[in-house]
This record gives C-alpha cells, structure tokens and sequence, in this order.
C-alpha cells in the first residue's frame, strides 16, 4: 500500500496511514483495522484486490505495530481506548478528508473488528457499515479447547503485568503489547465481557446503541477465530444487522486453505465478494 500520511499520538507518539485508490464518488471506502500485532501494510494484497473492485482502503498501524513508535512498554503502556480515541479516530477523519462525500466502512480483522466495535459504541461516527473477518471474542467458552485456552490468555495477562508488555514479538502470538491492553484483553478472555479502562471507569461499552449493517465472517481453519468466538462478538451487537457468512475455499489455483491468515496475502475471489456485499450495506 502507498503511503498516505503521518499522524502524530497523544504522548509524543507516532504512526502512519497507508492506503490504496479506487472507485469513485459513491463508491464505498474501507477503513482496515489490522490483527493484534500485524502491520497495516501486510493487509496490501486484499487492499489490492478492493481496490480493483472499486473500493478504496486506509488503514493505520495501531500504536506501537509497523512503523508507528514507541514500542509499548512499562512506561508506554495504553488500552483499547488510545486505540480507538486516538488511531481509529484519526483515520476516519483523513479518510473523511481524502474521500469526501464517499460512503465509509469498517473492516476489521481479528482484534480489529473489537476495536471497531468500542470506536462504534463511543463515538459519533460516519461509518455506514461493518465487516468483521476472522474476527471473534477471546472469551474461553467459545473455544473448544476452553480450559485450555483460559488458561493461555491468563497467563499471557500475567507476563504482561509482571515484565511491563507482552513480549509476543519473541514468543511468536500477538506482537510486543502493552500490559494494560493484555490485561483488558484477558480480563475479556476470562469474563467474555470487552471492558475497557477509562481512567478509574472500568466497563463494557453499550454496544447495543451500534446500529448499522454488519457481515461478520468466519474463516473455515480459523484456530483463533472459530464460530463460537465470531458468535460471541457478534452477539453483542444486538441492535444491528448482522448477517453471518462462513467462507471456505480449499488450496487451488487462487491459493493456499483460507485460515486466519491466507485470505489476506491470496484473497482470490474473496475481495469482490466483500465488495459486494459493501456497496449493499452503504447503500441502505
């Protein structure tokens, strides 16, 4: 993807917005919010793929992740809230800049279809729709290996706390983090509840004020996402339309199994079935 702009962070931080052209007036444009500890960049394949489609796409690194500086550690420690009050928000606002006039999207994958749901149920926002790919709760009951799996995002919370960030950079899950946001996150894996810290207020946004359509997917070999966890985040959103799609598509001429991952480097036909389902959903 081609570099958009910089955007300075609250704190002294910085990050970057990259993005790719297509389309039109009227024309939908997605705002990519990446996985836990992935670079807005390694999204460029399926970028690629909207933008043939005719669908523009921006997307940040979230703080810390790419390009964007300082790393987290005990002294830059932020939640989901910096997240969304501070990056999601800035790229709506450029995208709102740089397209003007043209329908926005949320796409998010993984961890950020969570942060665009706290941004929705916080903000007034111009977006018209929602795409959640590969993108669930952590909560432990929605897993089939659940004790298993509560006892792993636990314990991932407990290094976070103890050495002041989550190293997932050397341990090969998740990127280096921030402890604040691996404690929400695993506070969320515990409970099933996304409650985020604002200050001495703890708690779960009310999401059922979100109201605009939403395709949540699920990837067939998702590990880290499977139906009950897709289920589980989308649940939340009671107020809004959501309609649910699991996709498949085994290795072939368009590529490798689709899983968490592989749709993002080799999305094949995938891209335009989004689209699709885009230019729908804005224009409702």
């Amino acid at each position: 993807m081609d570099h958009v702009t910089d955007l300075d962070l609250p704190g002294g931080g910085h990050t970057a917005i990259v993005g790719v052209d297509g389309g039109g007036p009227g024309d939908p444009v997605v705002i990519l919010l990446p996985a836990l500890g992935v670079a807005a960049g390694y999204y460029g394949p399926f970028a690629a793929a909207l933008a043939a489609e005719g669908v523009a796409v921006l997307s940040a690194d979230f703080p810390g992740q790419g390009v964007s500086r300082p790393l987290a550690s005990r002294k830059n420690d932020f939640g989901y809230a910096a997240v969304s009050d501070d990056v999601v928000a800035a790229t709506v606002a450029v995208a709102q800049e740089r397209h003007a006039g043209r329908p926005l999207a949320f796409l998010g994958h993984s961890f950020g279809g969570q942060v665009a749901l706290v941004h929705l149920a916080t903000h007034a926002s111009p977006v018209s729709a929602l795409v959640l790919i590969g993108s669930g709760s952590p909560y432990w009951r929605g897993f089939p290996n659940r004790l298993k799996l509560l006892v792993q995002t636990q314990t991932l919370g407990a290094i976070a706390s103890v050495r002041g960030h989550w190293p997932g950079d050397r341990v090969g899950f998740g990127g280096r983090q921030p402890r604040k946001l691996m404690r929400e996150w695993a506070r969320f894996a515990r409970r099933g509840d996304l409650a985020v810290e604002r200050g001495e207020v703890v708690g779960e946004p009310d999401f059922s004020g979100v109201g605009l359509p939403v395709l949540a997917i699920t990837l067939d070999n998702d590990a880290l996402a499977p139906q009950g966890s897709v289920d589980n985040l989308a649940g939340k959103l009671t107020g809004a339309r959501v309609e649910h799609r699991f996709v498949t598509r085994a290795a072939g001429e368009d590529g490798p199994a689709f899983d968490h991952f592989t749709w993002v480097r080799h999305p094949g036909s995938f891209a335009a079935e989004v689209a699709v389902w885009l230019r729908d959903a804005v224009s409702r």
